[in-house]
């Protein structure tokens, strides 16, 4: 390795992909270290742990490492599965020290962002257990897990703060993802609106849905509304995802009159509830604002809400219809087959979509297919015609 050519070292470091081979790599001399550290520390990820959080900060805090680093991405688990406690299960599982010396490495580690004169990207992964200091992992009280989710939160938009009042030309993180959200009171997010220019030209907040959190804390009003992290108004957001995975997430109390975002081009919603009025507030005018701008739109599972199983309020043809009509700029649409479906209320489960919708009203669902399918097919032609 000592006398093979630079050019060559560097292939081989371009084609390592596992980190330790990484780490081992950059052990070799000081040629591979610097060949290395720009891959190694491309992507940094923080376990939820005192120990994961303090050793990612000693790397934030590395004069020679911070400038590589262009994502941050929080408690990363592939396949894991989802899964909340009861409060009255969760409490011999919570050791209230632990839990705060965590919230406090994680907030001094979060707030160092700002001293990462590259970082474009965070992404944060909300978990309801995190890794005790004796290596175990341990399942979280409600209380706690939801003040965690604050602690990260505030502790990312305090760094965007540091970095938007500074007048050094680094121009904060670009790309933020939020997964497994639980919304709280508005009140709680008073630092999202504290951020008058907020540096995000990408945001993408993942809920966790109402039949989980009815299930887990028996309250179905629990979760509060999106609208609280959405930034305020400004002209870089171009691309905004607003998901649910795992059920149906509904917020009749969002306030969607008060965001416009000129530059908006993308909008994605996943298994959210339409409410049954059309206003200024709701959904369908937050994405008709937007015609002038908007290239893609993407509909998964999405459900209107009906009060009346007899007759629908809002038909998604007429949805369907208008869309097609006004967003004239339009380039993709995106909607699950067999479209998007209606929801009722249910009094033990919360919003659910409505099963026997199709046997009490015939024609509506092909009504629907037929309408969606012409505005797909017109949104195709328009794309096709500016080519």
């Amino acid at each position: 390795m000592h006398n093979l050519p630079i050019e060559l070292v560097k292939e081989i470091v371009d084609n390592v992909s596992d980190t330790p081979d990484l780490f081992h790599l950059r052990a070799v001399n000081s040629t591979c270290r610097d060949l290395v550290d720009p891959n190694l520390f491309h992507r940094i990820c923080i376990g939820n742990s005192v120990k994961s959080a303090q050793n990612v900060m000693q790397i934030f805090a590395s004069p020679s490492l911070a400038p590589f680093i262009h994502e941050v991405v929080y408690d990363p688990r592939d396949n894991h599965p989802f899964l909340l406690l009861r409060s009255s299960d969760a409490e011999a599982c919570c050791d209230e020290l632990e839990i705060a010396e965590l919230e406090e490495a994680l907030t001094e580690t979060f707030t160092s962002l700002s001293n990462l004169p590259n970082l474009q990207s965070v992404t944060l992964n909300f978990w309801p257990s995190f890794i005790s200091q004796s290596g175990v992992e341990t399942r979280d009280h409600p209380f706690w897990f939801t003040s965690r989710q604050l602690t990260v939160l505030h502790s990312v938009y305090h760094a965007m703060k540091n970095n938007s009042s500074s007048p050094s030309p680094y121009p904060g993180i670009r790309s933020l993802t939020l997964n497994n959200v639980v919304m709280m009171p508005a009140a709680s997010y008073d630092f999202v609106r504290s951020l008058k220019d907020s540096p995000l030209t990408q945001l993408s907040i993942s809920v966790v849905s109402n039949s989980e959190l009815f299930a887990w804390s028996g309250s179905k009003s629990l979760n509060g509304s999106v609208q609280a992290l959405l930034p305020i108004p400004n002209g870089r957001l171009t691309s905004l995802e607003i998901k649910s995975p795992r059920g149906l997430y509904h917020s009749p109390s969002a306030q969607f009159s008060t965001h416009t975002y000129p530059s908006l081009k993308s909008l994605v919603l996943e298994n959210i509830v339409l409410d049954h009025t059309t206003s200024m507030d709701g959904v369908e005018a937050f994405i008709l604002r937007h015609k002038n701008t908007l290239k893609k739109l993407e509909m998964r599972s999405c459900v209107n809400y009906i009060q009346s199983m007899s007759n629908p309020l809002r038909r998604w043809a007429t949805i369907w219809e208008q869309l097609r009509e006004e967003l004239t700029e339009l380039e993709e649409v995106v909607v699950d087959d067999g479209g998007c479906g209606y929801a009722v209320l249910n009094t033990s489960e919360g919003y659910i979509p409505h099963a026997a919708l199709a046997d009490s009203t015939p024609g509506l669902l092909q009504d629907d297919e037929q309408s969606l399918k012409d505005f797909c097919e017109c949104v195709s032609a328009r794309a096709a015609s500016s080519l």
